[in-house]
């Protein structure tokens, strides 16, 4: 049991190392994107099949001058009854609270994945009534006008189930997406 111990104070040690370098990570941009077919192909599918943790960000098209105003418009037509209780996401008020300024790019969605390209296909094109949870962007008619930006951190690790819920978790500590199922 003694080793049992020295193991388990070990893993704790590099976990909180894990943790403060978790933080220190940054996103990498891949490119934006709009939901309709002429601009999909925007995504450059082919080069994202990789681990890691990726970010979904919408652009502050300029209509409105404040964050408040921009999710007073934005909140209605997400949590639209057409898409509640779809297998999606929600708007996470704790992480709403955290935002202040208007930025260019809102950071609506953070996830893992052991290949990123399957699941940001799903997140875009996922239908409304299939039962995999997802954005399903592409189901939202009103997102047909706004430009995204998919954003990742590659993270080719063997101890993926154990490195990255704790980066994904550090990464949404540190963005507050608004969007989120955790």
């Amino acid at each position: 049991m003694d080793e049992i111990i020295k193991i388990d104070n070990a893993i704790r040690d590099h976990i909180e190392t894990l943790k403060k370098e978790a933080t220190k990570l940054e996103f990498n941009v891949i490119c934006e994107f709009s939901l309709n077919k002429e601009h999909i192909s925007e995504i450059p599918w082919r080069t994202l099949n990789y681990p890691g943790v990726y970010l979904i960000e919408i652009k502050n098209n300029n209509t409105f001058n404040t964050f408040s105003k921009w999710l007073e418009d934005f909140k209605p037509k997400w949590e639209d009854e057409r898409y509640v209780k779809s297998y999606t996401p929600n708007l996470k008020k704790k992480r709403i609270r955290n935002h202040h300024e208007l930025e260019e790019w809102i950071p609506l969605y953070i996830g893992i994945s052991k290949r990123i390209e399957g699941r940001v296909h799903e997140h875009i094109f996922k239908e409304l009534h299939k039962t995999t949870f997802a954005l399903k962007l592409n189901a939202r008619e009103f997102l047909f006008t706004e430009r995204f930006r998919l954003k990742t951190i590659n993270c080719p690790v063997d101890h993926y189930n154990i490195i990255l819920p704790i980066i994904e978790s550090k990464q949404r500590e540190k963005i507050n997406p608004l969007i989120g199922k955790q």
